[in-house]
C-alpha cells in the first residue's frame, strides 16, 4: 500500500516538474491574448463535498439509495495559461452497492435480487489535465462569471476494509463548472468518473466499474499573480502599429524640414562665399594696380601718390588681405626716408558725426601701428590725421579707408 502511494506521489511530482520546465522562466512571454508569468503564479487549492455512486454489473440490485454514499475531494493545481492547467487531487471516501457473495466487501446477511450489499472505503489519488473551453474559444476574460473546464487524468484507486486491500490503475474524466465569486475565490460544481477494472471489488468478471461523483466546493487562488495579464490583442497590436506609423511620419517630416533648412543655409553660405571671392578679386586687382603704378618725381625729389587700404563698415581693424598691402607702402617709406601722413576716413552718409570721427581716427591709428610694429617703419616719419567726408556720388565703401601720402 505504501509503495503504491509513493509511486502516485512520484507521478504527480513528475507532471508538475515537466510543466515547470515549460514555464519556469520568470520573464513575461506575450501571446495574442495574455502574458504568461513565472512558475510561482496562478496556483489554486480546492476542496469539495457531495455524493457518489458505484456503477457496476449489479447496479440495478436493491434500492437506489443503497448505491449512493458521501464523496470528498481535496486538490492543488496550477494554470500555466488561461487555457491549460494541471491538478493533483485526492478523492474518496466510501463506495456502496451490491456484489457476489464471494467478494470480500459484502454483508452476507443482506441480500437483494440475488446480490449482497457491498460497502468499502477507498481513495483515488490522481493527476488531471485541465482545459478551459471558454478561454480557448471565447478569449481569456478574468471577469467572466462562468467557465466550463473539462479534464482527463490518471492515478491509483485503492480499497481498504478489514485489512483487505487492493489497488488498480484508474483513468479519470470529468467536468468542472466554475462560478466566479471574486478575484481569488470560485465555486466549483464538479462531475467526475473513474474507470477501472471490476477486479477492484473482488469480482472475477472481466468488466469495468465506474465510481462516479458530483461535488460542490470552493477553489482559492494562491501565488504572486492570481490572474493573467492582458497581452498583445489584435486591437492593441493595431494601435501600436498605428502609433509607430504616425511617429515614423513625424520623424520623416522633421527630417525633410531639416534637410530643407540645411540646403537653404548651404545656399546662403555659397552666395556669401561667392561675394567674398568677388570682393577679394577686386581688392587684388586694385593692389596690383598700386604696385604697378610708376613712381612720380617733382623738382623736390620722389613722391608717392596716396595709397589706400579699405575697411568694412563700422570696423577699425584691417583684414588680413588689406594688412598685407601695407608691406609695399612700408618698404617705399623706408627707401625714401621722407615723412608721410596717414589720414583715416569715414563716410558721413552712415552713422553720427561723433562716431564717424572716432572711426576715422582709429583707422589712421591702426595703419600707423601696423607700419611701425609689423613692418619696422620709423615712427618719426609718420603723422596722423582723420576726416569725415561726403562720398559725393561714390559708393560709401570707397571712403571707408585710410590713405598714406
Amino acid at each position: 500500500m505504501k509503495k503504491i502511494i509513493f509511486a502516485s506521489l512520484f507521478m504527480l511530482v513528475s507532471v508538475f516538474s515537466f510543466a515547470q520546465e515549460e514555464v519556469a522562466k520568470p520573464e513575461l512571454r506575450p501571446t495574442k491574448d495574455y502574458l504568461v508569468g513565472s512558475f510561482a503564479d496562478n496556483w489554486f487549492i480546492s476542496a469539495g463535498v457531495g455524493f457518489q455512486t458505484y456503477l457496476s454489473e449489479y447496479y440495478t440490485a436493491g434500492s437506489i439509495i443503497d448505491h449512493f454514499s458521501p464523496a470528498l475531494n481535496v486538490g492543488v493545481g496550477k494554470w500555466f495559461t488561461p487555457v491549460m492547467g494541471v491538478r493533483a487531487q485526492f478523492s474518496g471516501i466510501n463506495a456502496r452497492g451490491y456484489n457476489l457473495l464471494s467478494t470480500p466487501y459484502i454483508d452476507a446477511n443482506e441480500m437483494e435480487d440475488g446480490a449482497y450489499k457491498m460497502n468499502f472505503y477507498y481513495m483515488n489519488l490522481h493527476a488531471d489535465f485541465l482545459f478551459n473551453i471558454h478561454s480557448q474559444f471565447y478569449r481569456y476574460n478574468p471577469e467572466r462569471k462562468y467557465e466550463l473546464i473539462p479534464f482527463v487524468g490518471m492515478g491509483w484507486f485503492s480499497t481498504l476494509k478489514d485489512g483487505i486491500a487492493d489497488n488498480e490503475f484508474a483513468a479519470n474524466i470529468g467536468i468542472i463548472n466554475q462560478f466566479r465569486i471574486n478575484d481569488r475565490l470560485d465555486v466549483d460544481v464538479e462531475l467526475k468518473a473513474a474507470v477501472l477494472r471490476s477486479a477492484i471489488d473482488g469480482n472475477p468478471a472481466k468488466r469495468i466499474n465506474v465510481p462516479a461523483s458530483a461535488t460542490i466546493g470552493l477553489s482559492y487562488k494562491i501565488g504572486k499573480e492570481k490572474e493573467f495579464k492582458e497581452g498583445i490583442t489584435p486591437e492593441t497590436l493595431a494601435e501600436v502599429q498605428n502609433k509607430a506609423a504616425q511617429k515614423e511620419s513625424e520623424l520623416q517630416n522633421q527630417n525633410d524640414a531639416l534637410k530643407a533648412d540645411q540646403q537653404r543655409k548651404n545656399d546662403e553660405l555659397n552666395k556669401a562665399l561667392e561675394q567674398e571671392r568677388q570682393k577679394n578679386a577686386q581688392l587684388q586687382k586694385e593692389n596690383n594696380d598700386l604696385k604697378n603704378r610708376p613712381q612720380q618725381t617733382t623738382s623736390t625729389g620722389s613722391t608717392t601718390k596716396g595709397i589706400k587700404v579699405f575697411y568694412e563698415i563700422g570696423k577699425t581693424e584691417l583684414d588680413d588681405f588689406n594688412s598685407a598691402n601695407l608691406e609695399y607702402i612700408a618698404e617705399y617709406i623706408k627707401s625714401t626716408n621722407r615723412k608721410y601722413t596717414i589720414t583715416g576716413y569715414a563716410d558721413s552718409s552712415t552713422g553720427g558725426k561723433s562716431i564717424n570721427e572716432k572711426l576715422a581716427n582709429k583707422r589712421a591709428v591702426n595703419v600707423y601701428n601696423l607700419l611701425v610694429d609689423n613692418y619696422g617703419v620709423n615712427k618719426d616719419l609718420l603723422s596722423i590725421e582723420s576726416s569725415v567726408v561726403d562720398p559725393q556720388g561714390l559708393a560709401p565703401e570707397m571712403v571707408r579707408m585710410a590713405e598714406v601720402k
